[in-house]
């Protein structure tokens, strides 16, 4: 008799850890997982799995990444410290690296606008919506593939805010079913991703014992295929 195989995948490899100093740890979250638990008591999730693996039943995130969004994530080990923690990571500096379809009309840009959770996703409205805030650099760009590479660095930290704010500059995360274009091109000019191509590649922040750190997570190896059609690419410092 066969076994009917599992619904959920759970990460084969131990998560990486970046950072760990005082309270505060910093991991690599892979795509494909959520960060913490869903209504589906049975799907793995990142904390989770860390919790098991660093044998601290209290640990806690301090934010969170979609499931298929790849990089880096703070956490507090040691809940007594949750308010400091939080603290820390309010005054922190988040840079993510997307890649997205087309090519923006502005090198540096400013998105805003007023979000409000939806099933599924969010939208943008007048009023009873948070501010959402998001500064674009594009890095390089490929017009002839239509393509092109941004560092978003966020100003405030929403659900799916860096998605829905390049969705409305017209130039949606490359693989981003939710949020990108619906009608089918007749030729695709790169190869389509197995996931949206958004990464948490770089975080600052001031620690308990008032250093400065920096901690920089490299593009995944699903990115690799989509750098080389871009030149003069420098990543941000």
């Amino acid at each position: 008799m066969s076994q009917i195989p599992p619904r959920w995948e759970t990460p084969k490899s131990p998560i990486q850890k970046h950072y760990e100093k005082g309270f505060l740890l910093v991991v690599e979250k892979p795509p494909g997982i959520p960060s913490q638990a869903t209504f589906d008591p049975n799907r793995p999730n990142l904390e989770d799995l860390l919790r098991i693996q660093e044998k601290r039943p209290n640990l806690r995130l301090l934010h969170r990444l979609d499931r298929d969004t790849s990089g880096l994530l703070l956490a507090c080990i040691d809940p007594a410290k949750n308010k400091e923690a939080d603290a820390i990571l309010a005054d922190s500096e988040k840079t993510y690296l997307c890649i997205a379809k087309g090519v923006p009309s502005r090198k540096e840009f400013r998105v805003e606008c007023f979000l409000k959770d939806g099933k599924g996703r969010v939208s943008s409205v007048r009023s009873g919506g948070k501010k959402a805030i998001t500064d674009f650099t594009v890095l390089s760009s490929n017009p002839e593939k239509g393509i092109s590479i941004l560092a978003a660095k966020l100003v405030t930290g929403r659900r799916h805010q860096i998605r829905f704010h390049l969705s409305m500059e017209g130039t949606p995360i490359l693989g981003d079913e939710t949020y990108g274009e619906n009608k089918q091109e007749k030729k695709e000019l790169v190869p389509k991703p197995n996931r949206f191509l958004l990464h948490s590649y770089l975080l600052k922040f001031k620690n308990e014992f008032g250093e400065e750190i920096r901690i920089v997570s490299e593009p995944p190896k699903d990115f690799e295929p989509y750098l080389r059609f871009f030149s003069g690419l420098r990543f941000p410092e």
